[in-house]
């Protein structure tokens, strides 16, 4: 992985909804060595305070501009002082970081991206760089409510398929985004693809995907309230169009513990990248170990800011998996 310590411009810092702001960086360096995925980290506090600094993933990644946008949600006191940043500051910066997303070679294939709230923004840069291989590409985003989720108009004017869920039902499917992915899934296997026979404790029901905390990440461009989520270029999902070959997903634990047990159910496999609070984010603290288990079944710690964030899905250990 990359490293770069050179200073970054802040050129934008918007709000999308109350709380949440994305920000815009130029950062050539960084940018060019950049890959979906992969993640930053942050100074945020004046005179050191906060000392430690923040992970953010980044995601609008466009390395012949040199610029990356940050998507975050004000949950402390270090992200509300970057709330109150100016454009033409210059903003200490560490990255890129970690392992990011990989994907099939040559050959066009169909990938469905599946976040939960602040999960959303690292599959955005992977939708662009899929549509750019010529992936099919369908999108499922969850959150709280409308207010909380971004990168609509940008999925859309990829061309790619979006479904949207709110647990208020203020827009979308009313409840969690695992119910129209397991329900796409399923279209796809009525289409060919096998899947296990019965649904088990795996599947999508009461399973909380709430935004996580400063682990929060970049997006692109923000749909309007009032837009049909499901509009765009190649939007809308019908029947039958459910087959996919790989699932990405980004989000908290219990929301990726219910994507893998969909994809464990349905034969697929399946990349996730994990959230998790950071003290250096380059794999010398440790305070980001997970449990993973290889293919001999021996479990394992891994750091997520080293090794990962993102991990075959397989091989993540859920502390309450069967």
């Amino acid at each position: 992985m990359a490293e770069n310590t050179e200073g970054a411009f802040l050129e934008k810092n918007q709000s999308l909804a109350p709380g949440l702001y994305e920000m815009t960086l130029l950062a050539p360096a960084l940018v060019a060595a950049a890959r979906p995925g992969q993640f930053v980290m942050l100074r945020l506090g004046e005179n050191w305070a906060p000392f430690l600094r923040r992970p953010f993933g980044l995601a609008g990644i466009a390395a012949g501009a040199g610029r990356c946008q940050i998507v975050y949600r004000v949950v402390g006191e270090g992200t509300a002082q970057m709330s109150r940043w100016q454009a033409g500051r210059q903003v200490d910066i560490l990255g890129p970081l970690g392992n990011g997303f990989t994907w099939p070679g040559v050959e066009p294939g169909r990938a469905a991206l599946v976040g939960g709230g602040m999960g959303i923004a690292p599959l955005l840069p992977l939708a662009q760089a899929l549509r750019q291989a010529g992936h099919q590409v369908s999108a499922f985003l969850g959150g709280a409510s409308l207010d909380r989720l971004f990168g609509l108009g940008q999925l859309g004017d990829l061309g790619c398929r979006a479904q949207i869920a709110t647990e208020d039902g203020s827009a979308g499917f009313a409840g969690l985004i695992t119910g129209p992915l397991e329900r796409y899934l399923l279209a796809g296997a009525g289409a060919g693809r096998d899947a296990v026979a019965a649904p088990g404790a795996d599947t999508a029901a009461g399973t909380d995907h709430a935004a996580g905390t400063d682990h929060a990440a970049a997006a692109g461009p923000r749909a309007s309230a009032d837009a049909d989520p499901g509009g765009g270029p190649g939007a809308g999902i019908g029947p039958g169009s459910g087959a996919v070959d790989i699932v990405y997903a980004c989000g908290p634990m219990p929301f990726l513990r219910a994507v893998t047990g969909l994809c464990r159910r349905f034969r697929l496999p399946a990349q996730v990248s994990l959230e998790e609070r950071m003290g250096c984010g380059l794999g010398a603290c440790m305070g980001c170990a997970v449990k993973i288990k290889d293919a001999s079944g021996t479990i394992q710690q891994r750091r997520i800011c080293y090794d990962g964030p993102v991990f075959d899905g397989k091989e993540v250990f859920f502390l309450d998996q069967p």
